[in-house]
């Protein structure tokens, strides 16, 4: 059997390098991160996978290219592509959004994983397998919360690339899917005000934020054979709140 490649973008993330610590043996693991590997470097000396890290700033089209160049020559056609990497969470009221704050997590966020998917995809569906699946958030979920236009818009776009791309490849034994987790306490939360995090935790049912090990879990079976037969679905990880 041949050995997994797994294509992480975003995997210096806290979730990234959790999810990195309990993919099963026998897999190639390509961790992608924008400026910092050394914990990637370190997590590398406790795990039973290969694990090479390449580096490119996703807000500059030319470096995701080179990126794609080096991952196909140097490590071949990821059959597994786990989408983590998005800006960090800012709160910004819709009249205080200047186009910038769009293009950036547009550029991030959407761009990248189109410019990624476009190059694999169709190398993916001749092998006739893949697994893809794109981290978004419980926004696309019911009523987002406030200052958070440019984020919801993004993540509904990534939404709408998910449902199409697992229409059109679902006959290539490729599943793609999306996971939608309420808040997550990470440093992806190091921009936005500690009150606002600890208000979200008390207005929860289960008066908490969701934590890593509560959504790697179905990241990872989502990559697993077990997943076989699911495909264009975008899996909630809310504990029961309504955003």
């Amino acid at each position: 059997m041949s050995k997994d490649i797994i294509l992480i973008i975003g995997a210096s993330s806290d979730i990234g390098l959790n999810l990195i610590k309990n993919i099963r043996e026998g897999a190639l693991i390509i961790a992608h991160y924008n400026s910092s590997n050394e914990q990637l470097l370190e997590l590398s000396k406790n795990i039973d996978n290969e694990l090479v890290t390449v580096k490119a700033d996703l807000s500059k089209e030319d470096e995701i290219n080179k990126l794609l160049e080096t991952i196909e020559l140097n490590c071949g056609i990821p059959s597994k592509i786990i989408q983590l990497a998005a800006p960090k969470f800012e709160n910004i009221r819709f009249k205080d959004i200047v186009w910038d704050n769009f293009q950036n997590e547009i550029n991030i966020s959407l761009k990248s994983t189109i410019l990624i998917l476009n190059r694999f995809l169709p190398k993916m569906a001749k092998l006739k397998q893949g697994k893809i699946v794109l981290m978004l958030s419980s926004v696309v979920i019911n009523v987002p919360p406030k200052a958070l236009t440019q984020y919801t818009t993004i993540k509904y776009a990534m939404l709408g690339l998910v449902k199409s791309l697992a229409s059109e490849y679902a006959n290539k034994n490729i599943q793609i899917n999306a996971v939608s987790p309420s808040m997550i306490e990470t440093k992806f939360l190091d921009n936005i005000n500690e009150k606002f995090v600890e208000l979200n935790a008390y207005n929860h049912p289960l008066k908490r934020n969701a934590n890593i090990d509560e959504i790697t879990p179905i990241i990872e079976m989502l990559i697993s054979k077990e997943s076989d037969y699911i495909n264009g679905v975008n899996i909630p990880i809310t504990g029961g709140s309504a955003f």
